[in-house]
């Protein structure tokens, strides 16, 4: 098995920041992307984290990504809106969107929020988790602006869609955010770009080659092959969630759709609603009773090795075992940040400055 290195987040996140910074990021934005990528790392969310910057730095060498770019308005009718993202990076752009989502459920009690013209916007839990910190009940929709064909529709044997992921979070009184975030598809893109790099397979059922044939070689994916809809043999719900997150994200935000165009640009365009809990229930009531549902559910009888957990519970675990163990990163994925390292003036050995492991560390979830 390839090597495996280990990195503190503390230790490689100013990494990134320069290499943003390098690549024309104002320091905060650099600062945001950054925090962002390294999250998704500790919270076990490998394919939205580190192994990211070379494709990320990829976009802003051929334009498709515009450092330092502002987000405004297409529409505002009050409480619901549509903003640009003028092509920046999509963490900025959605973090605005999320902003104006909080503040207009504030007011109005409900909010939806439509974002475009933006790239890549990471880990959706970031952004539903947002809401949940100010009392409010966080959805987030993605789609790609009919940009990203990798999934193959229920009953289909070619890709067709997207792996369009959902975010839903909950305030609570919980040390960590009762939240959930997943793709539509049986695994995000980016899950099998960490198999590849890791020297890995992908889990059986998953995928399918360019001949439609079941194949665990995580490179099939990229020679034309597709990933499964969400639900194994009940794929159909999987290929609804998506179609839905498809009409959500895409259509209703104008940022474009599967099938409208042929090669049109990669744009995460988003649908957030938000609810403020405070118009239907009184806050601490609902956090009281949200906590006794949690506490129902994690009360039943464990199965095999199993045992009920919280939304959100297994990424904090993770977390924790990542902040005092470190990051991992394949040694391939280690030599690619390298190299953008070294175009971007970052004077540092990253291999350095991590720790060497033999451990089987890749997340599956």
């Amino acid at each position: 098995m390839p090597t495996v290195y280990r990195f503190a987040a503390e230790r490689i996140q100013p990494v990134a920041e320069a290499i943003f910074r390098g690549a024309g990021s104002p320091q905060a934005e650099a600062a945001l992307v950054a925090g962002r990528l390294v999250k998704s790392n500790l919270t076990g969310h490998d394919s939205h984290g580190l192994i990211r910057i070379p494709r990320y730095m990829g976009w802003v060498r051929d334009g498709t990504i515009q450092p330092g770019a502002k987000t405004g308005f297409l529409r505002d009718n009050g409480s619901t809106a549509v903003l640009t993202g003028g092509r920046g990076y999509g963490q900025v752009a959605a973090d605005e969107a999320m902003r104006v989502a909080v503040s207009r459920a504030r007011e109005h009690q409900i909010a939806a929020i439509g974002v475009t013209d933006l790239t890549h916007i990471g880990r959706l839990a970031d952004y539903a988790v947002a809401a949940a910190e100010a009392g409010m009940i966080g959805m987030v929709f993605t789609a790609t602006g009919g940009y990203s064909r990798l999934v193959a529709p229920f009953g289909g044997a070619e890709r067709r869609m997207s792996t369009n992921p959902m975010a839903v979070a909950f305030p609570s009184e919980r040390e960590y955010p009762v939240v959930f975030d997943f793709a539509s598809s049986a695994y995000a893109e980016g899950k099998f770009r960490v198999f590849t790099e890791g020297g890995l397979p992908a889990p059986e059922g998953v995928l399918i080659d360019k001949d439609g044939r079941p194949t665990t070689d995580a490179e099939d994916l990229y020679r034309g092959g597709a990933i499964l809809p969400l639900g194994g043999r009940q794929g159909y719900k999987g290929y609804l969630l998506n179609f839905m997150m498809e009409v959500l994200g895409g259509l209703l935000t104008g940022g474009g759709f599967i099938g409208k165009e042929d090669s049109p640009p990669f744009n995460n365009c988003t649908m957030m609603i938000v609810l403020n809990v405070a118009a239907f229930r009184e806050l601490p009531v609902f956090k009281s009773e949200l906590e006794r549902l949690i506490a129902f559910l994690k009360d039943t009888a464990p199965s095999e090795g199993g045992g009920v957990l919280c939304p959100g519970e297994p990424e904090a675990r993770m977390e924790a075992e990542r902040r005092e163990k470190g990051i991992p990163l394949a040694e391939a994925t280690v030599a690619k940040i390298q190299a953008e390292m070294d175009t971007y003036g970052v004077d540092e050995d990253l291999a350095a400055l991590g720790a060497p492991s033999d451990e089987a560390v890749w997340n599956y979830q």
